[in-house]
């Protein structure tokens, strides 16, 4: 396995039974996640955008064991965690933390600001007594926050600074890799961008590697080194951030783009229309009923990734 490589996912999928009857007999499967793959070098973040429903989410919780997967592997550190039994993964759990999209209902309100972050400390008998409210205190630091609220509840705190909490209860353990689930959606612009400066700080500081979901391109582009987009359940384009922001190839990723509200100043606006509001998958791509460039022959063929320029790659037959 590639020691310069943390995270190595290989043909994922996460398939959710879709059930009917009195007997609740399964006629079908809703693939959230089919069938992608992709790497995250160390000190890197990986970036996974795409709209409500595409699956990144799912495919960010199957790689930490929050849900079950339907097929594939996930090498993390050289070991693939998938087939690991819930007994063999409190190992693996110090190495991957989270940070949750809603800073209100991903903090326990009945918990004080020191026993949200002394939780996994405590699980993984990390530390306990003086040494373990010192390490409270300084995690609190780190992420902006005096050590003075210890002992409060998180209704006491604005959106942001639950936020920073979270955060501290994610680097709690000292972890390899902390997916960030839409981190900063939640929160008023002025402060995404606190935030966002906050987890390049403190990756810069750890040492963290992220794998970055979230579905505006612009934050996206500020945080991330590598970027994959998802359209239903599967990766339509990944390539390094400057890569996919100047030269965009698939036609989602250029109706994603074209969506930004306000564009970089000096490059030029993509326009493109959506053909139809709601996808309509086919047996060929998976994207055709929305293509302004699709044609029969992708009705019948799904095209997979293929580089088309160094580190480039697109899952499009119409690009060239």
């Amino acid at each position: 396995m590639n020691a310069n490589i943390l995270l190595n996912v290989e043909n994922l999928k996460t398939w959710f039974p879709i059930k009917k009857g009195l007997l609740r007999k399964t006629v079908g499967h809703v693939k959230a996640v089919d069938d992608i793959s992709f790497q995250i070098p160390p000190g890197s973040t990986f970036g996974l955008v795409g709209e409500s429903g595409s699956g990144k989410t799912t495919a960010a919780r199957t790689v930490a064991r929050l849900v079950p997967a339907t097929g594939g592997k996930a090498y993390f550190n050289g070991e693939n965690i998938l087939p690991l039994k819930q007994s063999q993964l409190r190992r693996i759990r110090k190495d991957i933390s989270m940070v949750f999209q809603d800073p209100y209902s991903s903090l326990n309100p009945r918990m004080t600001v020191g026993s949200i972050i002394a939780e996994p400390l405590k699980v993984h008998k990390i530390a306990s007594g003086s040494q373990l409210i010192d390490r409270i205190a300084t995690l609190l630091e780190k992420v902006g926050l005096s050590p003075s609220y210890i002992n409060r509840y998180p209704h006491e705190f604005s959106g942001g600074q639950r936020q920073r909490i979270g955060v501290a209860r994610a680097l709690a353990l000292e972890p390899k890799l902390v997916i960030c689930d839409e981190p900063v959606s939640a929160l008023d612009v002025s402060i995404q961008s606190q935030i966002l400066n906050l987890l390049k700080d403190i990756q810069d500081q750890f040492n963290l590697t992220y794998l970055f979901i979230a579905h505006d391109l612009s934050v996206v582009e500020f945080i991330s080194d590598i970027v994959a987009v998802m359209y239903l359940g599967k990766i339509v384009e990944i390539a390094s951030a400057d890569a996919l922001y100047e030269n965009p190839l698939h036609p989602y990723t250029k109706l994603l783009l074209s969506a930004i509200p306000h564009p970089v100043p000096g490059r030029k606006k993509i326009a493109i229309a959506s053909a139809e509001p709601e996808p309509k998958p086919v047996a060929g791509c998976p994207f055709y009923g929305r293509c302004p460039i699709g044609d029969d022959f992708c009705t019948k063929n799904a095209p997979s990734l293929t580089e088309k320029d160094p580190g480039h790659k697109v899952a499009c037959f119409k690009v060239s």
